[in-house]
Protein backbone atom coordinates (compact mmCIF):
# COMPACT_ATOMS: atom_id res chain seq x y z
CA UNK A 1 0.00 0.00 0.00
CA UNK A 2 1.19 3.46 -1.00
CA UNK A 3 0.94 6.03 2.25
CA UNK A 4 0.45 9.47 0.78
CA UNK A 5 3.34 12.31 0.73
CA UNK A 6 2.53 15.04 3.35
CA UNK A 7 3.86 18.66 2.74
CA UNK A 8 6.62 20.41 5.17
CA UNK A 9 4.53 21.77 8.51
CA UNK A 10 5.11 25.07 9.76
CA UNK A 11 8.39 25.98 11.39
CA UNK A 12 9.21 28.09 14.08
CA UNK A 13 12.55 29.51 13.18
CA UNK A 14 12.75 28.63 9.59
CA UNK A 15 10.69 30.64 6.63
CA UNK A 16 9.43 27.68 5.07
CA UNK A 17 5.90 26.94 4.72
CA UNK A 18 3.46 24.41 3.80
CA UNK A 19 0.47 22.27 5.54
CA UNK A 20 -0.97 23.60 8.41
CA UNK A 21 -1.13 22.03 11.76
CA UNK A 22 -3.51 22.85 14.92
CA UNK A 23 -1.47 25.25 17.34
CA UNK A 24 -0.29 22.92 19.76
CA UNK A 25 1.33 20.64 17.26
CA UNK A 26 4.54 20.15 17.24
CA UNK A 27 6.26 21.83 14.30
CA UNK A 28 8.09 19.92 12.05
CA UNK A 29 10.21 20.01 9.33
CA UNK A 30 9.58 18.24 6.07
CA UNK A 31 7.70 15.39 4.89
CA UNK A 32 7.42 12.80 2.70
CA UNK A 33 6.70 9.64 3.76
CA UNK A 34 4.87 6.08 2.57
CA UNK A 35 5.86 2.50 3.67
CA UNK A 36 9.27 1.09 3.65
CA UNK A 37 10.89 0.01 0.40
CA UNK A 38 10.05 -3.97 -0.30
CA UNK A 39 13.17 -6.39 -0.28
CA UNK A 40 16.20 -4.95 -2.13
CA UNK A 41 16.05 -8.65 -4.17
CA UNK A 42 13.21 -7.65 -5.83
CA UNK A 43 14.27 -4.26 -7.48
CA UNK A 44 14.80 -3.93 -10.92
CA UNK A 45 18.50 -2.07 -11.20
CA UNK A 46 18.65 -0.46 -15.34
CA UNK A 47 19.95 3.13 -14.58
CA UNK A 48 22.96 4.95 -13.12
CA UNK A 49 20.36 6.52 -10.82
CA UNK A 50 18.94 3.41 -10.10
CA UNK A 51 22.70 1.82 -9.53
CA UNK A 52 23.05 4.78 -6.79
CA UNK A 53 20.20 4.00 -4.97
CA UNK A 54 20.76 0.67 -4.56
CA UNK A 55 24.14 1.41 -3.35
CA UNK A 56 22.31 3.55 -0.79
CA UNK A 57 19.78 1.46 0.15
CA UNK A 58 22.22 -1.30 0.48
CA UNK A 59 24.55 0.97 2.42
CA UNK A 60 22.08 1.51 5.22
CA UNK A 61 21.39 -2.29 5.86
CA UNK A 62 17.93 -2.80 3.00
CA UNK A 63 17.65 -6.57 2.92
CA UNK A 64 18.24 -6.55 7.39
CA UNK A 65 15.42 -3.34 7.58
CA UNK A 66 12.77 -5.96 5.42
CA UNK A 67 13.30 -8.13 8.49
CA UNK A 68 12.57 -6.19 11.22
CA UNK A 69 9.09 -6.78 12.75
CA UNK A 70 9.34 -3.26 14.81
CA UNK A 71 10.66 0.37 15.05
CA UNK A 72 10.80 2.37 18.24
CA UNK A 73 12.00 6.31 18.38
CA UNK A 74 11.52 9.63 19.53
CA UNK A 75 11.54 12.10 17.31
CA UNK A 76 12.05 15.77 18.31
CA UNK A 77 12.96 19.41 16.88
CA UNK A 78 15.29 21.87 18.29
CA UNK A 79 16.36 25.60 17.39
CA UNK A 80 18.99 26.85 18.89
CA UNK A 81 19.23 25.94 22.37
CA UNK A 82 15.66 25.09 22.70
CA UNK A 83 14.92 21.84 22.39
CA UNK A 84 11.11 20.94 21.46
CA UNK A 85 9.18 18.09 23.12
CA UNK A 86 9.78 14.77 21.83
CA UNK A 87 7.16 12.46 19.75
CA UNK A 88 7.48 8.68 20.82
CA UNK A 89 6.83 6.13 17.85
CA UNK A 90 6.16 2.35 18.43
CA UNK A 91 5.32 0.10 14.93
CA UNK A 92 4.64 -3.08 14.42
CA UNK A 93 5.79 -3.53 10.77
CA UNK A 94 3.76 -6.92 10.34
CA UNK A 95 0.58 -5.47 11.59
CA UNK A 96 0.48 -2.29 10.70
CA UNK A 97 -0.22 -1.11 14.73
CA UNK A 98 1.16 1.82 15.28
CA UNK A 99 1.35 3.83 18.89
CA UNK A 100 2.19 7.74 18.98
CA UNK A 101 2.55 9.87 22.21
CA UNK A 102 3.74 13.46 21.68
CA UNK A 103 2.49 16.68 24.49
CA UNK A 104 0.20 19.06 23.43
CA UNK A 105 0.86 21.61 25.63
CA UNK A 106 1.81 21.55 29.87
CA UNK A 107 -0.16 19.16 31.68
CA UNK A 108 -1.49 17.31 28.27
CA UNK A 109 -0.32 14.43 26.74
CA UNK A 110 -2.08 12.35 23.36
CA UNK A 111 -1.79 8.87 22.94
CA UNK A 112 -2.72 7.80 19.39
CA UNK A 113 -3.22 4.37 18.57
CA UNK A 114 -3.28 3.42 15.00
CA UNK A 115 -3.46 1.18 12.04
CA UNK A 116 -1.26 2.85 9.33
CA UNK A 117 -2.12 -0.11 6.85
CA UNK A 118 -5.50 0.73 6.60
CA UNK A 119 -4.93 4.52 6.14
CA UNK A 120 -7.77 6.33 3.87
CA UNK A 121 -6.71 9.65 2.29
CA UNK A 122 -4.95 11.72 5.77
CA UNK A 123 -6.69 9.56 8.44
CA UNK A 124 -5.93 6.75 9.43
CA UNK A 125 -8.25 3.95 11.68
CA UNK A 126 -7.51 4.30 15.10
CA UNK A 127 -8.38 6.26 18.48
CA UNK A 128 -6.87 9.28 20.06
CA UNK A 129 -6.77 9.92 23.41
CA UNK A 130 -6.03 12.92 25.23
CA UNK A 131 -4.76 12.52 29.56
CA UNK A 132 -6.12 9.31 29.04
CA UNK A 133 -9.63 9.97 27.98
CA UNK A 134 -10.59 9.37 24.57
CA UNK A 135 -11.36 11.67 22.13
CA UNK A 136 -14.38 11.62 19.84
CA UNK A 137 -15.89 13.47 17.15
CA UNK A 138 -14.32 16.71 15.50
CA UNK A 139 -11.36 16.35 18.20
CA UNK A 140 -10.83 12.84 17.36
CA UNK A 141 -10.63 13.14 13.87
CA UNK A 142 -8.33 16.22 13.74
CA UNK A 143 -5.90 14.65 16.65
CA UNK A 144 -5.65 11.48 14.29
CA UNK A 145 -5.36 13.32 10.85
CA UNK A 146 -2.17 15.00 13.40
CA UNK A 147 -0.85 11.69 14.47
CA UNK A 148 -1.25 10.04 10.71
CA UNK A 149 0.94 13.08 9.26
CA UNK A 150 3.73 12.99 12.34
CA UNK A 151 3.67 8.99 11.48
CA UNK A 152 4.39 10.09 7.97
CA UNK A 153 7.02 13.04 8.52
CA UNK A 154 9.19 11.50 11.55
CA UNK A 155 9.38 8.33 9.96
CA UNK A 156 10.97 9.93 6.61
CA UNK A 157 13.49 11.62 8.45
CA UNK A 158 14.87 8.71 9.90
CA UNK A 159 14.22 6.20 6.92
CA UNK A 160 14.46 8.26 3.60
CA UNK A 161 17.74 6.06 2.53
CA UNK A 162 15.49 3.19 2.55
CA UNK A 163 12.63 4.16 0.77
CA UNK A 164 14.58 5.47 -2.95
CA UNK A 165 12.48 2.38 -4.65
CA UNK A 166 8.96 3.19 -3.19
CA UNK A 167 6.36 3.18 -5.98
CA UNK A 168 5.95 6.49 -7.65
CA UNK A 169 9.64 7.67 -6.89
CA UNK A 170 11.32 8.73 -9.81
CA UNK A 171 15.23 8.83 -9.41
CA UNK A 172 17.71 10.86 -11.90
CA UNK A 173 21.88 11.02 -11.23
CA UNK A 174 22.83 14.41 -11.24
CA UNK A 175 25.91 14.45 -13.41
CA UNK A 176 27.67 17.58 -12.24
CA UNK A 177 27.33 16.76 -8.64
CA UNK A 178 28.96 19.81 -6.63
CA UNK A 179 31.90 17.70 -4.97
CA UNK A 180 32.98 14.96 -6.64
CA UNK A 181 32.85 13.18 -3.19
CA UNK A 182 29.20 12.55 -4.08
CA UNK A 183 26.92 11.50 -5.94
CA UNK A 184 23.83 13.02 -6.47
CA UNK A 185 20.45 11.07 -6.49
CA UNK A 186 17.67 13.65 -7.83
CA UNK A 187 13.99 12.37 -6.49
CA UNK A 188 10.69 13.47 -8.19
CA UNK A 189 7.14 12.09 -7.52
CA UNK A 190 4.23 10.66 -9.91
CA UNK A 191 0.98 11.48 -9.90
CA UNK A 192 1.02 9.84 -6.20
CA UNK A 193 0.00 10.97 -2.55
CA UNK A 194 -0.48 14.81 -1.31
CA UNK A 195 2.60 16.30 -2.84
CA UNK A 196 3.50 15.19 -6.09
CA UNK A 197 5.50 18.32 -6.38
CA UNK A 198 8.20 18.13 -3.89
CA UNK A 199 11.74 17.55 -5.04
CA UNK A 200 14.80 15.93 -3.30
CA UNK A 201 18.27 15.83 -3.79
CA UNK A 202 20.27 12.91 -1.75
CA UNK A 203 24.25 13.45 -1.78
CA UNK A 204 25.36 10.07 -1.48
CA UNK A 205 29.17 9.56 0.18
CA UNK A 206 31.04 7.69 -3.01
CA UNK A 207 33.24 5.87 -0.50
CA UNK A 208 30.64 4.68 1.65
CA UNK A 209 27.49 5.10 -0.17
CA UNK A 210 25.62 6.45 2.92
CA UNK A 211 23.54 9.60 2.73
CA UNK A 212 25.65 11.91 3.57
CA UNK A 213 23.11 15.08 3.43
CA UNK A 214 19.71 16.19 1.60
CA UNK A 215 18.28 19.64 -0.20
CA UNK A 216 14.82 19.92 -0.54
CA UNK A 217 12.15 21.84 -2.29
CA UNK A 218 8.43 21.08 -1.58
CA UNK A 219 5.62 21.89 -3.46
CA UNK A 220 4.61 24.29 -1.04
CA UNK A 221 7.75 26.48 -0.48
CA UNK A 222 7.85 29.54 -3.07
CA UNK A 223 9.34 28.45 -6.63
CA UNK A 224 12.08 30.77 -6.45
CA UNK A 225 13.24 30.04 -2.85
CA UNK A 226 16.43 27.78 -2.70
CA UNK A 227 15.93 24.31 -1.45
CA UNK A 228 16.69 23.53 2.51
CA UNK A 229 19.01 21.95 3.24
CA UNK A 230 20.55 19.54 5.82
CA UNK A 231 23.27 17.49 6.54
CA UNK A 232 22.23 13.56 8.16
CA UNK A 233 25.09 12.87 10.64
CA UNK A 234 25.32 10.72 13.99
CA UNK A 235 24.73 7.27 12.32
CA UNK A 236 23.57 4.22 14.83
CA UNK A 237 23.84 0.91 13.97
CA UNK A 238 21.03 -1.26 14.83
CA UNK A 239 20.10 -4.78 14.65
CA UNK A 240 17.64 -6.70 13.19
CA UNK A 241 16.67 -10.43 12.60
CA UNK A 242 18.66 -9.84 8.55
CA UNK A 243 21.66 -8.42 10.22
CA UNK A 244 22.44 -4.41 10.35
CA UNK A 245 20.37 -1.59 9.79
CA UNK A 246 22.40 2.36 9.83
CA UNK A 247 20.12 5.27 10.83
CA UNK A 248 21.41 8.66 10.96
CA UNK A 249 19.99 10.33 14.28
CA UNK A 250 21.01 13.97 13.84
CA UNK A 251 20.26 16.14 10.88
CA UNK A 252 21.46 19.66 11.59
CA UNK A 253 20.50 22.31 9.31
CA UNK A 254 23.34 24.42 7.12
CA UNK A 255 21.10 27.33 6.78
CA UNK A 256 20.15 27.75 10.18
CA UNK A 257 19.74 26.90 14.12
CA UNK A 258 17.63 24.26 13.16
CA UNK A 259 18.63 20.45 13.77
CA UNK A 260 15.94 17.37 13.79
CA UNK A 261 16.99 14.36 16.19
CA UNK A 262 16.09 10.62 16.52
CA UNK A 263 16.78 9.29 20.04
CA UNK A 264 16.22 6.15 21.45
CA UNK A 265 16.23 4.35 17.89
CA UNK A 266 15.64 0.50 18.40
CA UNK A 267 14.24 -2.33 16.20
CA UNK A 268 12.99 -4.78 18.78
CA UNK A 269 11.24 -7.84 18.18
CA UNK A 270 8.67 -7.93 20.30
CA UNK A 271 6.72 -5.17 22.10
CA UNK A 272 4.82 -4.71 25.73
CA UNK A 273 1.05 -6.99 25.24
CA UNK A 274 -0.84 -3.55 26.33
CA UNK A 275 1.60 -1.32 23.70
CA UNK A 276 -1.26 -0.73 21.20
CA UNK A 277 -4.02 -1.20 23.54
CA UNK A 278 -2.79 1.47 26.55
CA UNK A 279 -4.36 4.56 26.71
CA UNK A 280 -2.14 6.78 28.88
CA UNK A 281 1.59 7.56 28.10
CA UNK A 282 3.99 4.51 28.68
CA UNK A 283 6.96 7.11 28.16
CA UNK A 284 7.83 9.67 30.68
CA UNK A 285 8.76 13.14 29.71
CA UNK A 286 11.84 13.74 28.75
CA UNK A 287 13.67 16.70 26.78
CA UNK A 288 14.22 16.50 22.83
CA UNK A 289 17.80 15.63 23.47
Amino acid sequence: MRLPLLSLLPLLAVALTGTACTSDAPADETADGEEPVAAVDTVTVDSKADSVAMRLVEAHGGRAWASAPMLRFDFAVERGDQAGPPRRHLWNRETGAYRLEWTGGEDSTYVALLDVSAASGTLTPGTVYLNGSELTGAQDSTRRAQAYRAFINDTYWLLAPLKVFDPGVNRSYVADSSTADHDVLHLSFGEVGLTPGDEYWMYVDAETGRLDRWAFHLQSMPEAAPPARFTWTGADTLQAPGGSVVLATEKPSTGGPVTIYTRNVSLPASAPDDAFTRPDPMWAAASGR
